[in-house]
């Protein structure tokens, strides 16, 4: 797989975020801005993870080739293709940098992937967009949607 087929990989798999019946699915009470911050956190998530895959499972020379192949393809389909409301793209990838740091430091510490997508639940609950009665079909939700060992078995062929 080349680092073009790796990123390309990557994006088939990444969710494009959530809609409103789908939150009534987990139990979570529904509404268009309510979907739209989950999936712009989904998002976050995802990102992080695909960015550690990268690091984990392909050569230091594509790393950063095949980043920025993926943020580009989500900056390309960012007002067509991802369920994030009206945000703008660089203020997204700024606070994607500032949720990577957070994340980050979970994992050096040892955190679980179960771990950072509760952390990821405590910022949604934290930004008042869920309660926290919400927090354990929250977390069912934020596992379903971020494919963390499909990211790593994409990249096992990348050479």
């Amino acid at each position: 797989m080349t680092p073009n087929e790796a990123a390309a990989a990557l994006i088939a798999a990444l969710p494009t975020g959530i809609l409103p019946s789908q939150l009534e699915e987990y139990g979570i009470e529904s509404t268009v801005e309510r979907a739209q911050a989950i999936s712009r956190e989904l998002l976050f998530l995802n990102l992080f993870w695909i960015v550690a895959a990268i690091e984990a499972q392909i050569p230091r020379k594509y790393q950063t080739g095949v980043t920025e192949l993926v943020l580009k393809a989500v900056e390309s389909g960012w007002s067509t293709t991802y369920l994030v409301g009206s945000a703008a793209w660089p203020a997204f990838l700024a606070e994607w940098k500032v949720r990577t740091r957070r994340y980050e430091r979970l994992v050096q510490d040892g955190a679980s992937p179960l771990a950072v997508s509760g952390e990821a639940g405590m910022v949604l609950e934290e930004q008042r967009v869920v309660n926290e009665e919400d927090r354990r079909n929250l977390l069912a939700l934020l596992l379903d949607s971020v494919p963390v060992e499909t990211y790593g078995r994409l990249l096992q062929e990348v050479g």
